[in-house]
């Protein structure tokens, strides 16, 4: 049997290999990039094998396509909203009832707390606060209003918008099977500044965070169990 080649030729078409281009940035740091770049670009033109040249290449790419590299090792999409949970939980050898007293009564809470200021009652609900989490000589004040308040089992609060902290958080209080103590569940949500560079940031310093919440909360329970911190 033969076969003529002309039977083995593919008929005529079109055919196209589109390579997917996956954007993580958002409009504003595309802009950012974009300008950065180029300013980088006209610096360094004349030594086109200096780094400077290279990285405004990088940033002109970065913001003309949308798409960051690093981002994407770090799974970041930066066109999203972002929001970081922190959770934690202990146990507290004390009644949830008291336990809920104590926190709710806010003035208590910076002699528990070790990296908390002052806390300052300005009514029943809002509060301002200070702390000096990044050190002595960089305090953070803020403002905080109480949107939830279930006696004995639940406080949630958000802070004041324009707030120099900005997030949101609860704390709730569940009795212990033997109804001898408490356990306490804390969440703190807060979205990074900064767009995509903010949140990549947050990933690698909230383990720190995390660290700092535990022992903040140990602070806590030694001091309502009035016992000397073990840390």
């Amino acid at each position: 049997m033969v076969i003529h080649d002309e039977t083995l030729k593919l008929r005529s078409g079109k055919f196209s290999i589109q390579r997917e281009v996956r954007r993580n940035l958002g409009f504003t740091e595309r802009l950012v990039s974009v300008f950065l770049g180029g300013a980088l670009l006209s610096k360094g033109i004349a030594h086109p094998f200096k780094s400077r040249f290279w990285y405004g290449a990088y940033l002109t790419y970065r913001g003309f396509t949308g798409k960051c590299v690093i981002y994407d090792q770090l799974g970041i999409d930066a066109r999203k909203p972002h929001a970081v949970n922190i959770r934690g939980e202990f146990v507290i050898d004390k009644p949830s009832q008291e336990v809920y007293s104590y926190w709710r009564n806010l003035s208590n809470i910076p002699a528990s707390i070790n990296h908390l200021m002052d806390v300052e009652m300005v009514d029943e609900n809002l509060s301002k606060w200070k702390s000096n989490v990044l050190g002595s000589f960089l305090p953070i004040n803020w403002e905080a209003e109480i949107v939830k308040d279930e006696p004995g089992h639940l406080i949630g609060w958000r802070a004041v918008k324009g707030s120099m902290l900005p997030h949101v958080g609860k704390v709730e209080f569940h009795p212990t099977p033997d109804g001898t103590g408490t356990l306490l569940k804390i969440v703190l949500s807060y979205r990074p500044p900064a767009g995509g560079l903010g949140v990549g940031v947050s990933k690698m310093i909230n383990p720190v965070f995390e660290e700092m919440l535990k022992k903040e909360i140990i602070t806590f329970k030694h001091k309502i169990e009035s016992k000397a911190p073990a840390y």
